[in-house]
């Protein structure tokens, strides 16, 4: 059983790049909980439901899958969420139960958790997460301060990126430690001093005598040049995005003021972000004169040898005297362009594209020169910056992304407190490098040798890059009207340099936000009041696939609606500005370039169209009030917008495919097409394209969709298909036989050809060159399945090949199985060879043999001496003796000391004999453990050889021990 939520509940969502939907839900006790859905599951089933894969999507009551409590409860007043793309982490952010002006965020660590028993009847797993405050000392600290953006780091998701109203960013490493920031940029896009105002805003205040320094015009980065439509010279920075997975752009950010102004801000490289060694042996070599301050961030052996590993970690780094800087405006020209613009920027959006720079780019872009081959890839990127009263700019980004260091030491602390260890915490002050200008605060950093620096107290020019070109500007309304028909809409046109174009930019009608969005915007900046406000637009941009389709921003009003801006000639800018000269080129563009196509996907003013009464149409109007919205990943068709409306509905909307942008761009042209270009601008395929897996249900609704959207403006009939009227006090009934009937005949036929016979021509042409080219398809696609029904039944002939030498494997390996057990039993089963130990030994034993008989034979002939002189001496000195002597016998006697010499000798030999028996007993021991050993050896493998070699082993060597004892009895 699945557990359906009430999203009536839901404060906030969000969604990771598989398409699972994080939302903040308050629980009926009163607890905040994180549930997961499988929106792109979710969104799939409700479109095969419908049979159709480009309609709006309604999912009332989904299906949660995961239900996250956090470890500790969330103790804060929570307004808002994100989640990483791989979906590991969510910050929460809100305001602080006791003090509203107080921020509070908190980081939920979603990768394991403690599982949790699930209620009876559900399926929904249940666990806790732990809970982890973020800074809450600073924050706690800090009253007034207002939070202006919270994101993940789009190149590192362990890093934690949040703006608040003082002018600081602030990164927080999520495995490290979240207690303090690992490092605070604090940002002046201003050329003069900027007071410290802790999160007290400004806005609105006048420019007048008593302005403090700072706030008043004078400090306006533009200068004189700022015009009258300056806003009021503040210089807060209230949104930031994130550059290009590309060189130097991995290290930057764009940072927007609330003047609408954008700058550059970099190297910013957050601790523990990892590069790849190519990166960083491109950046050596382009940017040789940042040398030192990549060996501070990677290490000099991964500025020597970038290629030793695939990926490099930044370290913990700090530069003395050289901190990053901030480049800018890219966008100098906002005020010449857009004179009238007093609104305040609040929302930047960002769309990158990366391309590879080639000849046939260099050739596309109008230079005519090639670039060399296997040149380094560029960028180019689309941004859209909102302003409160509904007015959107977008802009193409181009050029090379390059750092700037201003010349100011860093602060920083160390874990261990030591000035030689790495820093934990660093705090930068970035100053404003303006183009043409030299830096900030004082001369180039010394030792850094920039490429860009100059001698100390020279001005150094700054190239601001990448640059910023608008292009078009749309206009959303603010106050619930409904969106004026197509024929109504405004023109709103600005060229590239500031003039208005001719090529028809189309948007809806200008009109003032209520007194509701007034005061969501008092309340924005306003000190005193949430340190979290409701800001009134949120922007999200989506790229397009890989570069080939249109980038589409998605705004949403909160108490109006949400709109869908695609830009069609955001997928013309990587032909157009993707040189090395891309730059250069935005001053070349075409006039020319495709219009917006602003459509209304959600209206909160049309809920109310059916109510009969006033009471019933506010509470349809508060019921269809946007809640949240974020962008859902879909990999079949590209993904689009979920919002989720008060009434507890989630909406799923896409981008409009390609042909719906040419019907759009048709019906909205200034000048009438003929039906045989109306016919070839229908025929761009669509761009929302299926993924290989698709099952041919979902092929076959998107292909009845694809049918629908390029043949639907064929089937309709013409708008001014009513035939004229007869004329005036004609007889009724009107026929022919009268002079007014035939008139009136005539004039019907003039309309009818007029009208409806160009359109049946143009329809019958256009229907008859679709034909010839599906025909032409359906050739293509039967010789493909052709070809695809030969490898299938070449590679299932592949496969039976495979298959039976697999089996003739398995038999063989059987049979080697088998006689290998063959040879191990007749090998432990045969009588076994003496070893090299063995046979030493048997040696070693005949030598001591013939050793011991010839110490037997030398003992036999001292023992005869020995007795032959005892009995001589006995002899003489018996009582025999006299006689003996009288007789005149005589005996011959041995001198004392060769009888002492013999005395040795024997005592030596005898001796020498005693160590031979000591050593023949010692191998005696040696031969009967070897022989000990063998025999159980043998007796464990049964074998009945072990008692009959024992034996004899013990005979043969049984015999010099007797031998040896036999003489020591003789002894």
């Amino acid at each position: 059983m699945e557990e359906q939520i009430d999203l009536r509940d839901v404060i906030a969502l969000d969604a990771d790049a598989a398409g699972t939907v994080y939302a903040l839900w308050r629980s009926e006790d009163g607890g905040l909980r994180i549930v997961l859905i499988d929106g792109r599951q979710e969104v799939l089933d409700a479109q095969q439901r419908q049979a159709s894969l480009q309609d709006p999507v309604a999912l009332a009551k989904p299906s949660a899958t995961h239900v996250v409590h956090t470890n500790p409860a969330v103790n804060f007043d929570a307004r808002g969420l994100r989640v990483t793309p791989s979906g590991r982490y969510v910050v929460l952010y809100g305001n602080s139960n006791e003090d509203s002006s107080v921020i509070s965020l908190a980081v939920v660590d979603l990768h394991g958790g403690q599982p949790l028993a699930t209620p009876p009847g559900s399926a929904v797993r249940h666990r806790q997460c732990r809970l982890l405050a973020v800074d809450s000392v600073l924050f706690g600290s800090r009253p007034g301060l207002v939070l202006h953006q919270v994101s993940w780091h789009a190149h590192s998701e362990e890093h934690l990126v949040v703006l608040t109203s003082d002018n600081r960013l602030r990164l927080y490493h999520v495995t490290h430690s979240l207690a303090v920031a690992e490092q605070t940029l604090h940002v002046i896009p201003q050329a003069g001093s900027l007071p410290q105002r802790y999160g007290l805003s400004n806005v609105g205040a006048a420019a007048g005598p008593g302005a403090s320094p700072g706030h008043g015009a004078a400090a306006s980065p533009l200068g004189a040049g700022g015009g009258a439509g300056d806003v009021s010279g503040s210089s807060d920075v209230v949104a930031f995005a994130f550059g290009p997975a590309l060189g130097w752009g991995l290290f930057s950010m764009l940072l927007l003021g609330n003047d609408g102004l954008v700058y550059s801000l970099g190297p910013v490289a957050p601790f523990g972000m990892r590069c790849s060694g190519a990166l960083l042996q491109r950046l050596a070599a382009e940017e040789a004169a940042a040398e030192e301050w990549l060996a501070a961030v990677f290490g000099q052996e991964a500025v020597d040898n970038p290629g030793a590993r695939s990926r490099w970690p930044v370290l913990p780094h700090v530069v003395e005297e050289v901190s990053p800087a901030l480049v800018g405006p890219l966008n100098p020209r906002l005020r010449q362009e857009l004179p009238h613009l007093t609104a305040r920027a609040v929302g930047l959006a960002v769309a990158h594209t990366i391309t590879a720079s080639s000849s046939s780019a260099s050739a596309a872009n109008g230079t005519g020169t090639p670039s060399a081959a296997g040149a380094a890839p560029t960028s180019v990127s689309t941004a859209v910056v909102g302003y409160a009263d509904g007015r959107l700019l977008a802009n193409a980004v181009a050029g090379a992304w390059v750092p700037a260091w201003c010349d100011h030491a860093p602060q920083y602390m160390t874990a261990s407190g030591a000035a030689s260890s790495a820093p934990s915490a660093v705090r930068y002050r970035c100053v404003l490098r303006s183009a043409g200008a030299g830096t900030g605060t004082g001369g180039p950093a010394a030792g850094l040798g920039l490429a860009f620096a100059a001698a100390a107290g020279e001005a150094a020019p700054v190239a601001v890059t990448p640059r910023m070109v608008l292009l078009d500007v749309v206009e959303l309304p603010m106050d619930g009207a409904a969106a004026p028909p197509p024929a109504q809409k405004a023109v709103v046109a600005v060229g590239v340099g500031g003039t208005p174009g001719s090529s028809g930019r189309f948007g809806l009608a200008d009109v003032d936000s209520d007194d509701e969005e007034e005061d969501d915007d008092g309340d924005l900046y306003g000190a005193g009041g949430s340190a979290v406000p409701r800001r009134p637009m949120t922007l999200h941009m989506q790229a397009g696939a890989a570069g080939a389709a249109a980038a589409t921003a998605w705004v949403s009003l909160r108490s109006r609606g949400c709109w869908s801006v695609t830009l069609p000639w955001s997928a013309l800018l990587p032909r157009l500005l993707g040189g090395p000269g891309g730059a250069a080129a935005a001053e070349a563009l075409p006039s020319d370039l495709p219009a917006p196509v602003v459509k209304c996907v959600h209206e909160v003013a049309a809920a109310a169209a059916g109510s009969m009464t006033p009471a019933g149409a506010a509470t349809a109007v508060d019921d269809a009030a946007v809640v949240d919205s974020c962008l859902l990943a879909n990999p079949l068709l590209g993904g689009g917008l979920l919002m989720l409306s008060r009434s507890g509905t989630l909406h799923y909307y896409q981008p409009a495919g390609a042909a719906e942008l040419v019907s759009h761009q048709t019906a909205m042209a200034a000048a009438a097409s003929t039906p045989a270009s109306a016919g070839g601008s229908a025929a761009t395929p669509a761009g929302a394209a299926l993924s290989p897996l698709a099952s041919p249900e979902q092929r076959k609704a998107a292909v009845e969709a694809h049918i629908r959207a390029v043949y639907g403006s064929l089937v309709a009939p013409p708008p001014d298909r009513k035939l004229p009227k007869p004329p005036a006090g004609a007889p009724t009934p009107l026929t022919v036989a009268i002079p007014e009937g035939l008139r009136h005949l005539t004039d019907c036929i003039a309309a009818l050809r007029a009208t409806h016979i160009p359109f049946l021509t143009g329809a019958s042409l256009d229907l008859t060159a679709r034909a010839d080219a599906l025909r032409a398809e359906a050739a293509k696609h039967a010789a493909a399945v052709a070809d695809l029904t030969d490898l299938a039944a070449a590679a299932e002939a592949r496969q039976a090949t495979l298959e039976a030498r697999v089996a003739r494997l398995k038999s063989l390996h059987e049979n080697l199985v088998e006689r290998a057990g063959v040879l191990a039993s007749l090998h432990w089963s045969l009588p076994r060879a003496l070893s090299h130990a063995e046979r030493d030994m048997r040696d070693q034993l005949s030598a001591l043999e013939a050793r011991a008989t010839s110490l037997d034979k030398q003992w036999g002939a001292l023992a005869s001496r020995a007795r032959r002189l005892c009995d001589e001496r006995r002899c003489a000195s018996g009582p025999g003796g006299a006689l003996h002597a009288g007789t005149g016998v005589k005996m011959a006697t041995v001198p004392e000391s060769q009888l002492e010499k013999v005395h040795e000798a024997v005592v030596t030999q005898y001796r020498g004999l005693t160590a031979a028996r000591a050593a023949l007993t010692a191998l005696e021991q040696h031969a009967a453990a070897a022989v000990a050993d063998r025999t159980a050896e043998q007796l464990e493998k049964g074998l009945g050889l072990a008692t009959g070699l024992g034996s004899g082993a013990s005979g043969a060597m049984g015999t010099p021990a007797a031998k040896v004892a036999g003489l020591g009895v003789a002894a």
